[in-house]
């Protein structure tokens, strides 16, 4: 257990130093993290075979209870009909108990090594957490490292080619829309013009009539 955490500790603390040297770092990083998150499901079924041992225990303890229990009262009902008997169940009592004591020990070792294997399991998870976390940041960083730096002449004059075409794009739509703005007038103006001289046709007419 104290290699398995000395192991874990290595590896959280050369993630730094390993960022620093080697120039895949993206590789290095997942690389470790996968070692990382091995290590954890190793832990996770370790837990889980300690959890279904304590259960064992616990049950065989409380069994050895109830047989304690059940070897006194053979002794009490034995005593007066036959004493050897009784002496017998006693001393078979005591064996029980003599298990019992040993095992309630084991059990508090139990418990003491399935709490720090827990916390241990626990510190793993929020490493490998916490890693996962820094590699996507740097990785983001990375790429937008390198778009920024995809400045070369020939990367600039793409560039440049496309707002020049986007340019004349707009410029082609603009036209367009006034084209259709004034054929619009156009069409309003002759419906103006007509009503108008209809009005003045029919005012002469007034005019005529007086």
């Amino acid at each position: 257990m104290n290699m398995f955490k000395r192991w874990t500790t290595s590896v959280c603390a050369s993630f730094d130093w390993m960022v620093s040297q080697v120039e895949n770092h993206e590789a290095l990083v997942a690389s470790a993290l996968r070692e990382m998150q091995q290590a954890g499901a190793k832990a996770r079924a370790q837990l889980k075979q300690v959890q279904r041992d304590g259960q064992t225990m616990r049950k065989r303890l409380l069994e050895l209870e109830e047989l304690e229990a059940a070897w006194k009262e053979r002794a009490l009902r034995s005593r007066e009909s036959d004493n050897d008997a009784a002496i017998e169940c006693l001393r078979r009592r005591k064996l029980v108990k003599r298990e019992h004591a040993s095992l309630s020990e084991q059990i508090e070792a139990h418990k003491r090594f399935e709490k720090q294997l827990t916390m241990d399991l626990k510190t793993i998870e929020e490493r490998v957490a916490e890693l996962k976390r820094r590699k996507n940041t740097l990785t983001a960083r990375q790429y937008r490292n390198d778009a920024m730096q995809a400045g070369s002449a020939e990367e600039i004059g793409l560039i440049a080619e496309i707002d020049e075409i986007f340019e004349r794009w707009e410029i082609k739509l603009d036209e367009k829309e006034s084209l259709t703005v004034s054929s619009f007038d156009v069409f309003e103006t002759d419906f103006i013009d007509a009503e108008e001289e209809d009005a003045l046709r029919a005012e002469l007419l007034n005019l005529a009539n007086e």
